[in-house]
């Protein structure tokens, strides 16, 4: 199908009516809204909704891989800039990833717990919700960074990166790494190594102190402009001496 994209107006509304309609949330669907053509807009490139409709709803790394992979080729035309459209995603989660989002992030019984819980992971809601909150574009996202890695296939880069969440956390949210590729494939591929040796790296006070560091050396050099090789020499010098 041609991707939707709710119209600002319905995505207001949809975001202030929550507490109405959480029923349909827990149990129930949003068909009718949604295929109603006052509600949204199409743009012309193709979304291979059998391919979502195959995401598992696990929390688990294995199956977190599986579903970036799927979301990734399912949607193989979007675009950084559609990606960044906070209508594309609720539409998503509202229609055809609608029973995969309730069963991965299972709604709280507690009614006002549950509009906020609703709020995070079925809308885009503040800065970062995009790009980790929202139930489908967490996974394009973390995708889309991994497909851009060096010398990693985008199995292997997702593995490492979904490994322990402190961990990908303190990478991904980190500007120093996130928006330098170079960096962030070197960063990847060490934890790739240790993922596959001792994890010592994934240590969540370890990471934390590399990233510190990294993000001094960045204040000291334009990370973005140096040569692979020297970004790979100062990755390692960072993560091997904060080493214990």
């Amino acid at each position: 199908m041609n991707a939707r994209f709710f119209k600002e107006k319905y995505l207001k509304e949809l975001e202030l009516d929550i507490a109405n309609n959480l029923a349909q949330y827990r149990t129930g669907n949003f068909d009718f809204e949604a295929n109603n053509t006052d509600h949204y807009f199409e743009v012309a490139f193709e979304i291979d909704d059998a391919k979502l409709k195959k995401l598992l709803p696990a929390n688990k790394n294995e199956a977190e891989v599986k579903n970036c992979i799927l979301i990734f080729e399912a949607m193989k035309n979007l675009t950084h800039f559609h990606a960044r459209d906070a209508r594309l995603w609720v539409y998503l989660t509202h229609t055809v990833l609608l029973p995969y989002t309730r069963a991965r992030w299972v709604i709280p019984a507690d009614d006002m717990a549950a509009v906020k819980f609703i709020k995070d992971h079925f809308f885009c809601i503040a800065n970062r919700g995009i790009e980790r909150n929202n139930a489908a574009s967490r996974l394009w996202w973390m995708a889309a960074l991994c497909n851009r890695t060096h010398g990693l296939s985008l199995e292997d880069a997702l593995t490492t990166l979904l490994y322990q969440s402190d961990v990908r956390a303190n990478i991904v949210e980190r500007p120093t790494t996130a928006q330098c590729l170079n960096v962030f494939s070197a960063i990847l591929r060490k934890l790739h190594e240790s993922y596959h040796s001792d994890k010592k790296l994934f240590e969540r006070t370890l990471i934390r102190e590399a990233m510190k560091k990294l993000n001094l050396a960045g204040g000291v050099k334009l990370l973005g402009v140096l040569p692979e090789q020297q970004v790979n020499t100062l990755v390692s010098d960072c993560l091997s001496s904060t080493q214990f």
